[in-house]
């Protein structure tokens, strides 16, 4: 079963699509996890648990659940805040960069990597007391993260002869540029397949055991990307398609306005 939404509200898939009722306004990103479904109307600055609404902040790039909390990264604010699920009330939050656009957790699930955008660094965050164990930094922008096989990968946004992005892996509190795209840096996710999901301006392609390989389609910019038994789920709001990767092929599940989707066991 499929969730997904977009300017159509919050929309699930079994057979055949349908509208689901919330109290938001609008759906503009989601979050899962533990048996957890959030929803972020980001122009209400609001967050829908299916039971209660919680105030966030404006601009949310990245929402995250991790145990009973909600991690939420704000555009607007530059800071990465924590709330509690159980209440609706904010627990901490922190600095995180200049825009900062992304995070993922790492493994043990204690320490969360952080792309503080503008600054060019990811920061690696202690949970559940949010202090920083270490800093990165990284060629232009950072972007998106993802951790995959215990290691961290990065995509950065730089101007080198044009706009570009460039996936760096992280060791340690060092970085080794692995390849370059032009356009803007998409999304990134580790599949626990071994497969290293890259997305950038109109293209898509994985890394599996030292080689690349690109998915033939016509993408604009997938924004989010999430994987289940083998199956790929890449949500490009720029074409207005969400789209299903198998076999090296990917093909539409649904056109219209769409923001994210993402397996769901609802």
């Amino acid at each position: 079963m499929l969730l997904a939404c977009g300017s159509a509200g919050l929309m699930a898939y079994r057979g055949e699509w349908r509208r689901l009722e919330t109290p938001l306004g609008s759906a503009d990103m989601l979050a899962c996890g533990g048996g957890r479904t959030v929803v972020l109307d980001n122009a209400a600055h609001t967050v829908w648990d299916g039971r209660k609404l919680i105030p966030v902040d404006g601009g949310v790039e990245a929402m995250l659940l991790w145990r009973d909390m909600l991690l939420v990264l704000s555009g607007d604010t530059d800071c990465l805040t924590m709330f509690s699920l159980a209440t609706g009330q904010m627990q901490l939050t922190m600095p995180a960069g200049v825009y900062p656009q992304d995070m993922c957790l790492l493994p043990g699930g204690r320490s969360l990597a952080v792309c503080g955008g503008a600054d060019g660094r990811v920061r690696i965050v202690r949970l559940p007391e949010m202090w920083t164990e270490g800093e990165i930094l990284l060629p232009g922008s950072a972007q998106r993260a993802a951790c995959m096989a215990g290691t961290l990968y990065v995509l950065c946004a730089m101007e080198e002869d044009g706009l570009c992005c460039q996936l760096c892996r992280i060791s340690g509190r060092t970085w080794l540029a692995m390849a370059r795209w032009d356009g803007l840096p998409g999304a990134i996710h580790g599949d626990g397949s071994g497969r290293l999901w890259v997305a950038a301006s109109e293209a898509l392609g994985c890394f599996h055991q030292g080689e690349y390989r690109a998915v033939p389609g016509e993408f604009g910019l997938i924004r989010h990307m999430i994987s289940q038994g083998g199956v790929l789920l890449a949500s490009d709001p720029v074409m207005g398609t969400l789209w299903r990767v198998a076999g090296g092929r990917a093909g539409a599940v649904y056109e219209g306005d769409v923001q994210q989707g993402v397996f769901w066991t609802g």
